[in-house]
Protein backbone atom coordinates (compact mmCIF):
# COMPACT_ATOMS: atom_id res chain seq x y z
CA UNK A 1 0.00 0.00 0.00
CA UNK A 2 1.37 3.46 -0.86
CA UNK A 3 0.42 7.06 -0.12
CA UNK A 4 1.20 10.06 -2.29
CA UNK A 5 2.59 13.13 -0.46
CA UNK A 6 2.05 16.77 -1.34
CA UNK A 7 5.53 17.10 -2.86
CA UNK A 8 4.82 14.26 -5.27
CA UNK A 9 6.90 11.68 -3.38
CA UNK A 10 5.59 8.20 -2.58
CA UNK A 11 5.67 6.42 0.78
CA UNK A 12 5.52 2.61 0.86
CA UNK A 13 3.30 1.86 3.86
CA UNK A 14 4.13 -1.84 3.98
CA UNK A 15 7.18 -2.18 6.29
CA UNK A 16 7.89 -5.66 4.96
CA UNK A 17 8.48 -4.17 1.55
CA UNK A 18 11.16 -1.68 2.62
CA UNK A 19 9.04 1.41 3.31
CA UNK A 20 10.49 4.91 3.12
CA UNK A 21 10.10 8.28 1.45
CA UNK A 22 11.35 8.18 -2.13
CA UNK A 23 11.90 11.75 -3.46
CA UNK A 24 11.51 12.82 -7.07
CA UNK A 25 14.63 12.73 -9.24
CA UNK A 26 15.94 14.49 -12.31
CA UNK A 27 15.64 12.72 -15.62
CA UNK A 28 18.60 10.71 -16.89
CA UNK A 29 19.38 9.49 -20.45
CA UNK A 30 18.28 5.92 -21.07
CA UNK A 31 19.22 3.64 -24.01
CA UNK A 32 16.81 3.67 -26.91
CA UNK A 33 16.21 -0.02 -26.33
CA UNK A 34 14.43 0.70 -23.03
CA UNK A 35 11.03 0.33 -24.67
CA UNK A 36 11.93 -3.27 -25.46
CA UNK A 37 11.97 -3.97 -21.72
CA UNK A 38 8.97 -1.88 -20.65
CA UNK A 39 6.54 -1.26 -23.53
CA UNK A 40 3.42 0.59 -22.36
CA UNK A 41 1.24 3.51 -23.48
CA UNK A 42 0.45 6.65 -21.55
CA UNK A 43 2.38 8.78 -19.10
CA UNK A 44 5.70 7.18 -18.10
CA UNK A 45 7.19 6.73 -14.65
CA UNK A 46 10.71 5.58 -13.84
CA UNK A 47 12.82 3.78 -11.24
CA UNK A 48 16.36 5.15 -10.71
CA UNK A 49 18.95 3.02 -8.87
CA UNK A 50 22.45 4.22 -7.90
CA UNK A 51 24.74 1.29 -6.97
CA UNK A 52 27.81 1.82 -4.77
CA UNK A 53 30.57 -0.19 -3.08
CA UNK A 54 32.91 0.89 -0.25
CA UNK A 55 36.62 1.52 -0.72
CA UNK A 56 37.15 -1.32 1.78
CA UNK A 57 35.55 -3.61 -0.81
CA UNK A 58 37.35 -2.14 -3.83
CA UNK A 59 37.60 -5.58 -5.49
CA UNK A 60 33.87 -5.37 -6.23
CA UNK A 61 34.76 -2.75 -8.84
CA UNK A 62 36.02 -5.64 -11.00
CA UNK A 63 32.47 -6.98 -11.29
CA UNK A 64 29.43 -5.39 -12.97
CA UNK A 65 26.35 -5.33 -10.70
CA UNK A 66 23.13 -6.99 -11.87
CA UNK A 67 19.90 -4.96 -11.82
CA UNK A 68 16.50 -6.49 -12.58
CA UNK A 69 13.10 -4.80 -12.54
CA UNK A 70 10.10 -7.11 -12.58
CA UNK A 71 12.46 -9.92 -13.58
CA UNK A 72 13.79 -8.06 -16.63
CA UNK A 73 17.56 -7.33 -16.76
CA UNK A 74 18.57 -3.67 -16.99
CA UNK A 75 22.10 -2.63 -18.11
CA UNK A 76 23.82 -1.42 -14.94
CA UNK A 77 27.06 0.03 -13.56
CA UNK A 78 28.58 1.48 -10.41
CA UNK A 79 28.24 5.01 -8.97
CA UNK A 80 25.88 6.49 -11.56
CA UNK A 81 22.08 6.63 -11.60
CA UNK A 82 20.55 3.84 -13.69
CA UNK A 83 17.11 5.04 -14.76
CA UNK A 84 14.55 2.55 -16.11
CA UNK A 85 11.18 3.73 -17.46
CA UNK A 86 8.28 1.74 -15.99
CA UNK A 87 4.51 1.79 -16.04
CA UNK A 88 2.87 3.53 -13.07
CA UNK A 89 2.20 1.11 -10.21
CA UNK A 90 4.11 -1.40 -8.10
CA UNK A 91 7.40 -2.93 -9.30
CA UNK A 92 9.88 -5.46 -7.94
CA UNK A 93 13.52 -4.29 -7.93
CA UNK A 94 16.34 -6.82 -7.51
CA UNK A 95 20.11 -6.16 -7.28
CA UNK A 96 23.10 -8.45 -6.69
CA UNK A 97 26.80 -8.56 -7.53
CA UNK A 98 28.23 -11.53 -9.49
CA UNK A 99 31.30 -12.92 -7.73
CA UNK A 100 33.56 -15.97 -7.53
CA UNK A 101 32.70 -17.70 -4.29
CA UNK A 102 29.78 -17.40 -3.74
CA UNK A 103 28.56 -16.75 -7.28
CA UNK A 104 26.15 -14.01 -6.18
CA UNK A 105 26.62 -11.68 -3.22
CA UNK A 106 24.75 -8.74 -1.74
CA UNK A 107 21.30 -9.81 -2.89
CA UNK A 108 18.64 -7.18 -2.26
CA UNK A 109 14.95 -6.98 -3.20
CA UNK A 110 12.43 -4.19 -2.80
CA UNK A 111 8.85 -3.46 -3.89
CA UNK A 112 8.33 0.19 -4.92
CA UNK A 113 5.32 2.16 -6.10
CA UNK A 114 5.81 4.60 -8.98
CA UNK A 115 3.20 7.34 -9.38
CA UNK A 116 2.34 8.53 -12.92
CA UNK A 117 5.07 10.78 -14.26
CA UNK A 118 7.30 10.36 -11.17
CA UNK A 119 10.81 8.89 -10.75
CA UNK A 120 11.44 6.69 -7.71
CA UNK A 121 15.05 7.15 -6.56
CA UNK A 122 16.78 4.23 -4.85
CA UNK A 123 20.29 3.59 -3.60
CA UNK A 124 21.99 0.18 -3.38
CA UNK A 125 25.09 -0.42 -1.29
CA UNK A 126 27.04 -3.66 -1.60
CA UNK A 127 27.99 -5.44 1.65
CA UNK A 128 31.54 -5.59 3.00
CA UNK A 129 31.03 -9.23 4.03
CA UNK A 130 30.18 -11.51 1.11
CA UNK A 131 27.57 -13.56 2.99
CA UNK A 132 25.47 -10.53 3.95
CA UNK A 133 22.62 -9.05 1.93
CA UNK A 134 22.94 -5.70 0.22
CA UNK A 135 21.12 -2.52 1.32
CA UNK A 136 18.46 -1.22 -1.08
CA UNK A 137 16.06 1.68 -0.46
CA UNK A 138 15.82 5.43 -0.35
CA UNK A 139 19.24 7.01 0.04
CA UNK A 140 21.46 7.36 1.81
CA UNK A 141 21.88 3.69 2.72
CA UNK A 142 24.60 2.20 4.96
CA UNK A 143 27.12 -0.42 3.87
CA UNK A 144 26.13 -3.76 5.47
CA UNK A 145 29.00 -5.18 7.53
CA UNK A 146 30.83 -1.83 7.81
CA UNK A 147 31.16 -1.96 11.61
CA UNK A 148 32.43 -5.55 11.58
CA UNK A 149 34.92 -4.73 8.82
CA UNK A 150 36.29 -1.70 10.69
CA UNK A 151 36.64 -3.77 13.90
CA UNK A 152 38.45 -6.50 11.97
CA UNK A 153 40.76 -3.91 10.39
CA UNK A 154 41.57 -2.44 13.82
CA UNK A 155 42.26 -5.91 15.23
CA UNK A 156 44.60 -6.70 12.34
CA UNK A 157 46.48 -3.44 12.96
CA UNK A 158 46.77 -4.25 16.68
CA UNK A 159 48.05 -7.74 15.87
CA UNK A 160 50.63 -6.25 13.52
CA UNK A 161 51.77 -3.81 16.23
CA UNK A 162 51.96 -6.62 18.82
CA UNK A 163 53.97 -8.75 16.39
CA UNK A 164 56.34 -5.85 15.79
CA UNK A 165 56.69 -5.26 19.54
CA UNK A 166 57.32 -8.96 20.13
CA UNK A 167 60.08 -8.94 17.54
CA UNK A 168 61.75 -5.97 19.29
CA UNK A 169 61.49 -7.75 22.63
CA UNK A 170 63.04 -10.92 21.20
CA UNK A 171 65.89 -8.92 19.68
CA UNK A 172 66.42 -7.15 23.03
CA UNK A 173 66.50 -10.46 24.90
CA UNK A 174 68.98 -11.88 22.40
CA UNK A 175 71.22 -8.84 22.88
CA UNK A 176 71.13 -9.22 26.68
CA UNK A 177 71.94 -12.92 26.54
CA UNK A 178 74.89 -12.19 24.27
CA UNK A 179 76.33 -9.45 26.51
CA UNK A 180 75.89 -11.40 29.78
CA UNK A 181 76.13 -15.19 29.54
CA UNK A 182 75.02 -15.58 33.20
CA UNK A 183 71.67 -13.91 32.48
CA UNK A 184 68.76 -16.32 32.04
CA UNK A 185 65.06 -15.96 31.39
CA UNK A 186 62.93 -17.47 34.21
CA UNK A 187 60.68 -20.36 33.24
CA UNK A 188 56.93 -19.97 33.40
CA UNK A 189 55.31 -21.73 36.39
CA UNK A 190 53.80 -25.11 35.63
CA UNK A 191 50.09 -25.90 35.63
CA UNK A 192 48.65 -27.02 38.99
CA UNK A 193 48.19 -30.75 39.41
CA UNK A 194 44.40 -30.34 39.49
CA UNK A 195 44.24 -28.59 36.13
CA UNK A 196 42.27 -30.48 33.45
CA UNK A 197 44.25 -32.14 30.69
CA UNK A 198 44.44 -30.40 27.33
CA UNK A 199 42.21 -32.02 24.66
CA UNK A 200 43.82 -34.03 21.91
CA UNK A 201 43.60 -32.62 18.38
CA UNK A 202 41.25 -34.64 16.14
CA UNK A 203 42.86 -37.02 13.71
CA UNK A 204 42.30 -36.33 10.00
CA UNK A 205 39.49 -38.40 8.42
CA UNK A 206 40.54 -41.80 7.18
CA UNK A 207 41.20 -41.98 3.46
CA UNK A 208 41.89 -38.25 3.13
CA UNK A 209 45.03 -38.47 1.04
CA UNK A 210 46.62 -36.10 -1.38
CA UNK A 211 45.99 -37.09 -5.00
CA UNK A 212 48.80 -37.70 -7.46
CA UNK A 213 49.24 -36.06 -10.84
CA UNK A 214 48.43 -38.42 -13.72
CA UNK A 215 51.62 -38.51 -15.75
CA UNK A 216 51.38 -39.16 -19.48
CA UNK A 217 47.69 -38.29 -19.57
CA UNK A 218 46.59 -37.44 -23.16
CA UNK A 219 46.23 -33.66 -23.29
CA UNK A 220 42.82 -32.10 -23.85
CA UNK A 221 42.20 -28.54 -25.00
CA UNK A 222 38.98 -26.74 -24.18
CA UNK A 223 40.27 -23.50 -25.68
CA UNK A 224 43.51 -21.56 -26.08
CA UNK A 225 46.93 -22.38 -24.64
CA UNK A 226 48.22 -25.47 -22.79
CA UNK A 227 51.33 -26.14 -20.70
CA UNK A 228 54.43 -26.86 -22.76
CA UNK A 229 57.04 -29.52 -21.96
CA UNK A 230 59.63 -28.17 -19.54
CA UNK A 231 57.46 -25.24 -18.43
CA UNK A 232 57.89 -24.38 -14.73
CA UNK A 233 54.72 -25.34 -12.86
CA UNK A 234 53.47 -26.16 -9.36
CA UNK A 235 51.25 -29.18 -8.63
CA UNK A 236 48.12 -28.50 -6.56
CA UNK A 237 47.11 -31.51 -4.40
CA UNK A 238 44.01 -30.99 -2.27
CA UNK A 239 43.37 -33.61 0.41
CA UNK A 240 40.44 -35.88 -0.41
CA UNK A 241 40.13 -34.70 -4.02
CA UNK A 242 40.19 -37.33 -6.79
CA UNK A 243 42.66 -35.40 -8.97
CA UNK A 244 45.66 -33.07 -8.85
CA UNK A 245 46.53 -30.36 -11.38
CA UNK A 246 49.34 -27.99 -12.35
CA UNK A 247 49.39 -24.18 -12.22
CA UNK A 248 52.07 -21.62 -13.04
CA UNK A 249 54.91 -21.84 -10.50
CA UNK A 250 54.04 -18.60 -8.66
CA UNK A 251 50.39 -19.56 -8.00
CA UNK A 252 48.85 -20.57 -4.67
CA UNK A 253 45.39 -21.76 -3.56
CA UNK A 254 43.33 -21.18 -0.39
CA UNK A 255 40.20 -22.93 0.87
CA UNK A 256 37.06 -20.95 0.00
CA UNK A 257 33.53 -20.94 1.38
CA UNK A 258 30.69 -21.45 -1.05
CA UNK A 259 26.89 -21.23 -0.92
CA UNK A 260 26.56 -24.33 -3.13
CA UNK A 261 25.55 -27.32 -0.92
CA UNK A 262 27.80 -30.37 -0.45
CA UNK A 263 30.75 -28.85 -2.27
CA UNK A 264 34.41 -28.05 -1.60
CA UNK A 265 36.10 -25.08 -3.20
CA UNK A 266 39.43 -23.27 -3.51
CA UNK A 267 40.45 -19.85 -4.83
CA UNK A 268 43.79 -19.83 -6.70
CA UNK A 269 45.72 -16.62 -7.44
CA UNK A 270 49.12 -15.50 -8.65
CA UNK A 271 50.92 -15.04 -5.31
CA UNK A 272 53.94 -13.65 -7.11
CA UNK A 273 51.83 -10.75 -8.36
CA UNK A 274 48.72 -10.43 -6.10
CA UNK A 275 47.50 -7.29 -7.88
CA UNK A 276 47.47 -8.92 -11.31
CA UNK A 277 43.74 -9.65 -11.20
CA UNK A 278 44.23 -13.33 -12.12
CA UNK A 279 41.83 -15.56 -10.15
CA UNK A 280 40.56 -19.12 -10.51
CA UNK A 281 37.67 -20.55 -8.49
CA UNK A 282 37.60 -24.36 -8.58
CA UNK A 283 34.72 -26.32 -7.02
CA UNK A 284 34.19 -30.07 -6.56
CA UNK A 285 31.02 -31.91 -5.61
CA UNK A 286 29.58 -35.40 -6.02
CA UNK A 287 27.10 -35.98 -8.84
CA UNK A 288 23.99 -37.87 -7.64
CA UNK A 289 23.60 -41.35 -9.14
CA UNK A 290 23.04 -42.26 -11.87
CA UNK A 291 24.65 -38.89 -12.88
CA UNK A 292 22.98 -38.95 -16.26
CA UNK A 293 22.01 -36.04 -18.49
CA UNK A 294 19.26 -34.91 -16.08
CA UNK A 295 21.52 -34.72 -13.02
CA UNK A 296 24.35 -33.09 -15.00
CA UNK A 297 22.04 -30.42 -16.45
CA UNK A 298 20.74 -29.59 -12.94
CA UNK A 299 24.23 -29.19 -11.45
CA UNK A 300 25.52 -27.21 -14.44
CA UNK A 301 22.53 -24.85 -14.32
CA UNK A 302 23.28 -24.27 -10.63
CA UNK A 303 26.85 -23.21 -11.56
CA UNK A 304 26.27 -20.91 -14.53
CA UNK A 305 24.66 -17.54 -13.78
CA UNK A 306 21.21 -16.60 -15.00
CA UNK A 307 21.37 -15.35 -18.57
CA UNK A 308 24.66 -17.11 -19.39
CA UNK A 309 24.49 -19.41 -22.41
CA UNK A 310 27.28 -21.99 -22.16
CA UNK A 311 28.48 -23.98 -25.16
CA UNK A 312 28.69 -27.78 -25.28
CA UNK A 313 32.26 -29.13 -25.60
CA UNK A 314 31.41 -32.82 -25.27
CA UNK A 315 28.78 -35.02 -23.58
CA UNK A 316 30.05 -34.15 -20.08
CA UNK A 317 31.46 -30.64 -20.52
CA UNK A 318 29.96 -27.17 -20.99
CA UNK A 319 31.85 -23.88 -21.01
CA UNK A 320 31.51 -20.14 -21.50
CA UNK A 321 34.29 -17.86 -22.79
CA UNK A 322 33.95 -14.07 -22.66
CA UNK A 323 36.54 -11.50 -23.68
CA UNK A 324 35.51 -7.89 -23.10
CA UNK A 325 37.16 -5.52 -20.63
CA UNK A 326 38.33 -8.70 -18.82
CA UNK A 327 38.74 -12.31 -19.84
CA UNK A 328 36.50 -14.99 -18.31
CA UNK A 329 36.43 -18.76 -18.83
CA UNK A 330 33.75 -20.80 -17.01
CA UNK A 331 33.51 -24.61 -17.20
CA UNK A 332 31.35 -27.42 -15.80
CA UNK A 333 32.77 -30.92 -16.32
CA UNK A 334 31.68 -34.37 -15.07
CA UNK A 335 34.08 -37.26 -14.65
CA UNK A 336 34.70 -40.63 -12.98
CA UNK A 337 37.36 -40.88 -10.26
CA UNK A 338 39.02 -43.84 -12.00
CA UNK A 339 38.79 -42.26 -15.44
CA UNK A 340 36.34 -44.94 -16.59
CA UNK A 341 32.67 -45.70 -16.14
CA UNK A 342 29.75 -43.45 -15.28
CA UNK A 343 30.65 -39.94 -14.01
CA UNK A 344 30.72 -39.49 -10.24
CA UNK A 345 32.00 -35.93 -9.79
CA UNK A 346 31.47 -32.40 -11.07
CA UNK A 347 34.41 -30.02 -11.26
CA UNK A 348 33.34 -26.42 -11.91
CA UNK A 349 35.70 -23.55 -12.75
CA UNK A 350 35.45 -19.78 -13.04
CA UNK A 351 38.69 -18.18 -14.29
CA UNK A 352 39.03 -14.40 -14.71
CA UNK A 353 42.00 -12.22 -15.62
CA UNK A 354 43.05 -9.22 -17.68
CA UNK A 355 42.75 -10.03 -21.39
CA UNK A 356 46.54 -10.01 -21.82
CA UNK A 357 46.85 -12.81 -19.22
CA UNK A 358 44.21 -15.12 -20.70
CA UNK A 359 46.79 -17.74 -21.75
CA UNK A 360 47.62 -18.54 -18.10
CA UNK A 361 43.95 -19.12 -17.28
CA UNK A 362 43.47 -21.29 -20.36
CA UNK A 363 46.47 -23.44 -19.41
CA UNK A 364 45.11 -24.19 -15.93
CA UNK A 365 41.57 -24.91 -17.17
CA UNK A 366 42.89 -27.20 -19.93
CA UNK A 367 45.13 -28.92 -17.34
CA UNK A 368 42.17 -29.65 -15.04
CA UNK A 369 40.14 -30.95 -17.98
CA UNK A 370 43.05 -33.24 -18.92
CA UNK A 371 43.52 -34.58 -15.38
CA UNK A 372 39.80 -35.37 -15.01
CA UNK A 373 39.32 -37.08 -18.38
Amino acid sequence: MAKRLQNGSVVNLNPGLGGGVLPDMYTHPWPSSATEYYPYPGEASAVAVTMKYSWLGFLLGLFTPVLEIDGQPVPAGWRRPIVAPVAPGQHHVHVHVPYLMPRRIGKADLIVTAAPGQTVELEYRAPLIVYMRGALGAGPQKYPGLVASVILLVLLMLMALCSFGGTLAMNRAAALSTSDSSRSIPELPGLPASAPALPNLPEPPAGEEKPALKEGQPGRRLTGATFEDGEKTFTMQFEGWPFAFRTPQSWGCLVARTDIPDSKAYICVDEGNPGSGKRLAVLLRACPAPCGAKQQNTLSKNWFRAGEKPRKFDATTKFLEVEKSRYQLVMSHFFAATGEGRPQWQVALDATSPVKSRAEMQKVVNEILTQTS
